[in-house]
């Protein structure tokens, strides 16, 4: 498929370490995208390691030392989408080792030398990336993604894995250039890359968030790194997801299904400024019956109020609501915002208002994690204890400690988790984060006894490890199949994190994947996301 007029494409300049020419090739048949991105980097490969090398003689130069981490940055992302999976890892870690200046010029050298290895290793055994099928889309699921990916073979390989799999690709390769794009062309999901030049992707992603035109698409970070705080912080931006270079074809398509599936178009609101109470009462409580949201009790010297409420309604979301809750009390209402993310975003502002000098501010954060679960002032009689909390412990920002109301009528409403896993470690610490949220759980510790009290309690999500006594998570996946609508939404936990296990699990039915270790702020973000 040729490039249409609906496909601006503002190109890079390829990799300044670079001393061949680079030529991208037009992203319209995957196999040859994939042949000829090979055949640069295989030509450019040995000139970049010679800018990495020069980096270990050149310490106190910031410039050098810049310029070998984005050359590395480039090869991590890529390496491994083209056949070269060790060079993709070695790369990484050096990359880290650059930018937290803990590498010796020794180090840095010795680790050039581990990539030149890597190379000549992926060299002589071919790896099946280069040749992997992507996945054709199901019936009627053919899409426009929005990929913004400032480096040009990465963005051509992604390009060509997306028209193969049927959809229609539009190319953005820098920050600043994103939203007049996603304007123009209304995609269903955007791809975004993390590192890019300019406006970086966590702050494309805000900004997207805060423009109640554009809130509601989709959005996927994209980076080669995987460190949790990285995902933990594309997921607090509003991100839907944090997919991790390099991309698998079938996987990419698979998740650009499940993320335009549960995108949703709201209706566009005007920017709204600070709010009376009476004027926010009526709003969120409009907003509490559409969907999931959180509350933010924010507690302020009197005096200092009117600017500290007027700084908050500038860093959050034009979607979010700000108002006066009285003479010393700011309240924020975030839709669609789980528990966690509202904390550290709400967190965040507090410590901004500290470092303007406003001292005497801490905030309290409820949730309620489905539409309609919970009233205005449960939710603000929540926060306000939660800011107890904080105020004794002397933090940013807090939860209520236990995190869940006993009430048998509010708790009926709160979505239901099954957690299917043999470690008692591993239930432990999912079931006590699940209580923090409010969810109702149910605990399973073997395949057999998991499917059985999926289908007894008919639960909004499931938590499932692979490997089980008596069923395995893939059993337990195939049986579900049968459940129709009653079917809950499956996030598999595994440490099986195996491409092989990652593409059979979606397969049969997953709705996502996240791998051990993990993070349990993290595990909570997706499962709020598949609730909402």
């Amino acid at each position: 498929m040729g490039r249409t007029t609906m496909d601006p494409v503002i190109e890079t300049e390829a990799p300044k370490a670079e001393t061949t020419v680079s030529v991208v090739p037009a992203a319209n048949d995957i196999g040859r995208v994939l042949q000829e991105t090979r055949a640069q980097f295989v030509n450019a490969f040995s000139s970049q390691c010679d800018t990495i090398g020069h980096s270990a003689g050149a310490a106190a130069d910031s410039t050098a030392s810049a310029l070998a981490i984005n050359v590395l940055h480039r090869m991590a992302g890529l390496a491994g989408t083209i056949g070269f999976p060790q060079v993709s890892i070695k790369a990484a870690a050096l990359e880290d080792g650059l930018r937290a200046s803990s590498l010796d010029a020794d180090q840095v050298r010795a680790g050039v030398t581990d990539l030149r290895a890597a190379f000549a290793d992926d060299a002589a055994h071919p790896q099946g990336a280069t040749t992997a099928p992507a996945a054709a889309p199901l019936a009627g699921t053919a899409m426009k993604i929005l990929v913004v990916e400032d480096e040009p073979f990465q963005r051509a390989v992604i390009v060509a894995q997306l028209r193969k799999a049927g959809h229609t690709a539009v190319e953005v390769a820098k920050g600043e250039d994103v939203l007049p794009a996603a304007r123009t062309v209304r995609p269903d999901v955007i791809l975004l890359d993390v590192e890019l030049p300019g406006i970086n992707g966590y702050t494309v992603c805000r900004m997207l968030k805060a423009d109640p035109a554009l809130a509601a698409i989709p959005v996927a970070f994209l980076s080669a790194h995987t460190n949790v705080d990285d995902r933990l912080m594309g997921l607090s931006h509003g991100a839907d997801d944090f997919l991790t270079k390099p991309l698998d074809p079938r996987e990419l398509a698979l998740r650009i299904q499940l993320l335009a599936k549960h995108g949703q178009r709201t209706d566009d609101k005007t920017t709204r400024g600070v709010l009376s109470y009476e004027a926010f009462r009526d709003e969120a409580e409009r907003e509490l019956r559409r969907e999931r949201t959180a509350l933010a009790l924010i507690r302020t010297p009197a005096d200092r109020a009117p600017d500290v409420a007027a700084f908050t309604r500038e860093e959050i979301r034009r979607r979010d609501l700000c108002g006066h809750y009285d003479r010393s009390h700011v309240v924020v209402l975030l839709p669609d915002t789980g528990a966690a993310a509202a904390k550290e975003r709400v967190s965040s502002i507090v410590e901004s208002c500290r470092a303007k000098g406003i001292s005497g501010v801490y905030a309290g954060i409820a949730a309620a994690p489905v539409a309609g679960g919970r009233t205005l002032e449960e939710l603000i009689e929540e926060a306000d204890e939660a800011l107890a909390v904080a105020r004794y412990e002397g933090v940013s920002a807090a939860l209520r400690p236990d995190g869940i109301r006993h009430d048998g009528v509010v708790n009926e409403v709160m979505p239901m988790v099954v957690v299917g896993d043999d470690d008692p470690d591993v239930v432990r610490i999912v079931d006590a984060h699940l209580a923090s949220e409010g969810y109702r759980r149910v605990l399973a510790f073997d395949g057999t006894r998991t499917l059985e009290e999926v289908r007894a309690q008919r639960p909004d999500v499931l938590v499932l490890d692979l490997m089980m006594p008596r069923m395995t998570g893939f059993d337990v996946l195939a049986g579900l199949r049968d459940m129709g609508e009653a079917r809950p939404r499956v996030i598999v936990l595994s440490a099986r994190g195996r491409e092989e296990d990652v593409i059979r699990a979606f397969a049969l039915g997953a709705d996502d994947f996240v791998a051990k270790p993990f993070n349990p702020h993290e595990l909570l973000a997706r499962i709020a996301r598949l609730v909402k």
